[in-house]
């Protein structure tokens, strides 16, 4: 009895499945506070990463703010005025003037500064509302006496009283810059960039790990950068600080004692403020859903095991030859042999259990499987390998990896406003790429499409791109084949750009006569007559197989020859194209379609 099949896969069961339950279990509650313990530590420092790497860039931005401010030609004339002694005191007046109004104008034009003032070290403040103050006041203040005598660039929040009426009860935090003369680094004053404090405050408070943990921001003296709802820094932290500190690494986590509890310590360095960030955690409150989570793990590992050990027996009874044989068809399948598979399946509705229902699904499945091969199938395919086809002619994966390139190099240059632009206008063109569910798109949507392109290019290319679009306001509702002009306009650029210093490329829309024509012209090398001939004789009519083998056709202008197949399968003979070119002096591109309007519909072909 022990050596038969039904007692064989019983035992089989009880040892492959009982004997790793009970074992899993066991391995799993005594090495889940290091295993899912290390998840929660990680899940909790990517928070504090996410969180620091907000503040890097606000303080960032706010940093570029105040290089902007010192760089500029008003700010510069203005220290030079206060190093000369023969300027007169309307002349002086004039530059404070200018400067405080060049201030204001810079302190509107962004959203993460509130304020911008000039301190000069003999009691004057420029940037204060509408005007031009003396107020010693500030030459007394904690920051301004850090600033000079400790360098400490980052001020804590405070109230600034020398900021417009409206702000001047709201707490901020601010940048302090050394008003130098670029060309001696003489020094005359002090610049203060403010940024509000709630800033800071709104994102650290929605921050929670617990119900008792804290999280701080704290300066190199362990004094709080924000107000955080009344909690006081950790004062346990004692000897602590100082290792914490003194450890190279970014960020990190220790464990401490207090008062006899085990409590999590998480850090992470700000390096552009030389701030931390330091979160306090019981560990008991940190792991108290794990804990939760193991002693769930043992009841159901009880359970499952007495729930395993039935079924080991149930399953076993009556599955053997049914079993083999259903194993046996499945062979024949996997050698594509359909006609053996079907013999050798046991009769569907013989068996009475989950192996008799298991063979007639997959007997209903085999001749599914054949009618798909044999008809939608391999139509599916067809159709998926050319939607694929025509995918690749799109967007040029040269263009999307210099494309790239651009983004990462104006990233490295610190260039935030041109890398927004750049990355945004590539995702807008990916996202009207991936837009399948039609091959038509209104005129203006292609033209918008173009004009991503054309930006994108210009952050490469520079001033050596000029494109210029004249369309009629009637054009812009007008349906056209989707991407029809950008491979025209991406190949008037490149071969443009071969032979040219500057890349013109002027697109004219005109509509008339229930027709709508689109010219695209370069300035590039132009064509070569035989070329215009081959390319013209493709796209008329009487070239099907042509049209079929055009993705794959080796050769130039495989782009414009996309365009005017598919112009063709899907306008007919309402589709025209002429091309004027000579070699050396660029080329011309005329399209002319059927004028549909964006209500009309166009009998697509049956793929």
């Amino acid at each position: 009895m022990f050596y038969t099949l039904r007692v064989r896969i019983a035992v089989t069961f009880i040892l492959l499945l009982v004997v790793p339950l009970v074992t899993i279990s066991a391995v799993l509650t005594k090495v889940s506070n290091d295993v899912i313990g290390k998840s929660i530590a990680d899940s909790t420092s990517q928070t504090m990463d996410q969180y620091a790497a907000f503040v890097n860039t606000l303080t960032r931005q706010v940093e570029d703010v105040a290089n902007q401010v010192l760089s500029n030609e008003v700010t510069q004339k203005w220290i030079a005025a206060q190093l000369k002694n023969e300027l007169t005191p309307e002349e002086r007046v004039v530059l404070s003037a200018e400067l405080r109004k060049y201030l204001s104008s810079v302190a509107l034009n962004n959203s993460v500064v509130s304020s911008i003032t000039v301190f000069d070290h003999k009691g004057h403040a420029i940037g204060i509302g509408d005007q031009v103050i003396r107020d010693a006041s500030y030459l007394q203040s904690k920051w301004y006496d850090e600033f000079v005598n400790q360098g400490i660039r980052w001020a804590k929040v405070h109230e600034d009283p020398h900021q417009p009426n409206y702000l001047r009860s709201k707490p901020v935090n601010s940048l302090l810059f050394p008003m130098v003369q670029l060309e001696s680094f003489r020094n005359v004053g002090v610049l203060k960039v403010n940024f509000l404090s709630a800033q800071l405050e709104e994102q650290i408070n929605r921050i929670q790990f617990g119900t008792s943990s804290r999280l701080f921001i704290l300066d190199r003296s362990g004094n709080p950068v924000i107000r955080q709802n009344g909690s006081d820094p950790p004062s346990m932290l004692g000897s602590e600080w100082e290792t914490i500190w003194t450890d190279k690494r970014v960020g990190g986590e220790r464990t401490l004692d207090i008062d006899g509890e085990e409590h999590m310590l998480f850090f992470r360095k700000l390096p552009v403020t030389d701030w931390i960030l330091i979160v306090q955690i019981p560990r008991k409150e940190l792991y108290q859903k794990l804990e939760s989570v193991q002693r769930t793990i043992v009841w159901i590992s009880g359970l499952l095991l007495i729930v395993t050990v039935a079924a080991a027996y149930g399953l076993s009874s009556g599955i053997a030859k049914p079993l083999s044989r259903l194993v046996g068809a499945m062979r024949h399948v996997e050698r594509g042999d359909f006609d053996k598979a079907e013999k050798a399946l046991p009769a569907p509705f013989a068996i009475k259990n989950e192996v008799g229902f298991a063979s007639m699904v997959f007997h209903h499945m085999l001749k599914r499987l054949r009618y798909l091969i044999e008809t939608e199938y391999q139509a599916n395919l067809r159709r998926r390998d050319a939607e694929f086809k025509a995918l690749l002619m799109q967007i040029n994966p040269h263009f999307l990896y210099n494309t790239l390139e651009v983004i990462d190099g104006l990233a490295v240059q610190g260039k935030n406003a041109e890398v927004v632009e750049v990355t945004e206008s590539l995702g807008l063109m990916l996202r009207f790429s991936l837009k399948l569910d039609s091959e038509l798109v209104k005129f203006s949507e292609e033209l918008q499409y173009i004009r991503y392109y054309v930006s994108i290019m210009k952050v490469r290319f520079h001033d050596r791109i000029d494109v210029r679009i004249e369309a009629p306001p009637e054009a812009a509702n007008m349906t056209i084949i989707k991407f029809m002009l950008q491979p025209l306009v991406e190949n008037a650029i490149k071969y443009s750009l071969e032979c040219r210093e500057v890349a013109k490329v002027r697109i004219f829309a005109a509509v008339g006569a229930s027709r709508l024509t689109v010219v695209v012209e370069d300035n590039g090398k132009g064509m070569a007559p035989d070329l215009i001939d081959e390319i013209v004789r493709e796209a008329n009519p009487g070239q099907a197989q042509e049209k079929r083998d055009v993705l794959n056709t080796p050769g130039k202008r495989i782009g414009l020859r996309n365009v005017l197949t598919r112009c063709r399968l899907l306008y007919g003979d309402g589709f025209s194209v002429r091309i004027r070119s000579e070699p050396g002096n660029g080329t011309a591109v005329q399209l002319e379609i059927p004028a549909l309007e964006e209500a009309q519909h166009v009998q697509h072909r049956d793929r």
